[in-house]
């Protein structure tokens, strides 16, 4: 200890009562407070998370496990998928008249060359299966839980016998909330619609389209040349894919390599409205 400790009266001798204590001073307060939102990790019965304390928004999703009628599923359905609409539709317009498994898997299959997917073609089909867009069927129609197999009877060593019929082919059949469903998409409205919104923009819509309806298509290089220096795109600043993002989802071209024209889209293009 120096003099200076000394003569200031500093001794290490001395006690030295300290109350600060950091584990009070940043310890979080556990007093409830009770205006405040029940957490969604509070403990409930079985020290489980509280499915109370799940917010509002969430418990009112509809999804497959708590959509109570089918509509409602398959809304649910083509709102959580947004980027598959055209394949669920497609799927919805091939089972119009039952369809054998294997050709909806070749449909989906040749369709998913240019849209890369994880799921399989079986998949899109019990999602929308599950949420009671379609059902399986045998050739005629009829629901397989409804089919009557009779039991084969065969002849071995003189004895007769019974055996299990064969399981019937599987089909897939529109039920009548797919069918209400699949009416709801209009691409020939919906490319009218595009237009109708903002008519300034309706020569470039109808350029884009045409080149898309040419020969194999075009790129978006090319659409872009043709029309990314026009005076109405520069305020404000548009460029080709805005177009032609708008016009696919309308229903009116799609990827096939190339941007290129469904069949809604050249027929809008040849009909009455373009003339």
């Amino acid at each position: 200890m120096t003099e200076q400790d000394k003569a200031a009266g500093f001794s290490l001798e001395e006690d030295v009562t300290v109350d600060f204590n950091p584990l009070e001073a940043f310890a979080f307060d556990d007093e409830e407070d009770p205006d405040a939102a029940p957490s969604v990790l509070a403990e409930g019965p079985f020290n489980m998370p509280d499915p109370a304390a799940v917010p509002p928004f969430q418990r009112e999703l509809v999804s497959f496990a708590n959509g109570e009628t089918a509509q409602a599923r398959i809304e649910a359905l083509f709102a959580q998928m947004p980027t598959f609409h055209k394949m669920l539709f497609a799927i919805l317009k091939d089972c119009e008249k039952p369809i054998a498994t294997a050709d909806l898997e070749a449909h989906v299959e040749e369709m998913k060359r240019h849209h890369h997917s994880v799921y399989d073609p079986l998949t899109f089909a019990d999602l929308l299966a599950r949420a009671g867009a379609i059902e399986q069927t045998d050739e005629a129609g009829t629901p397989l839980a409804e089919v009557e197999q009779e039991p084969l009877r065969v002849e071995a060593d003189g004895a007769e016998f019974w055996r299990v019929a064969p399981v019937p082919a599987v089909y897939w059949h529109l039920t009548a909330d797919g069918a209400a469903q699949l009416d709801t998409y209009r691409p020939l409205e919906m490319i009218a619609r595009l237009y109708e919104e903002d008519p300034r923009y309706a020569e470039v819509f109808t350029t884009c389209l045409a080149l898309c309806a040419r020969g194999d298509g075009a790129s978006l290089r090319e659409i872009g040349d043709v029309v990314d220096d026009e005076p109405v795109l520069q305020s404000p600043k548009r460029y080709a894919m805005y177009f032609i993002d708008k016009l696919e989802h309308a229903g009116a071209v799609e990827w096939t390599g190339q941007w290129s024209a469904t069949e809604y889209g050249r027929a809008y293009l040849d009909s009455p409205n373009e003339e």
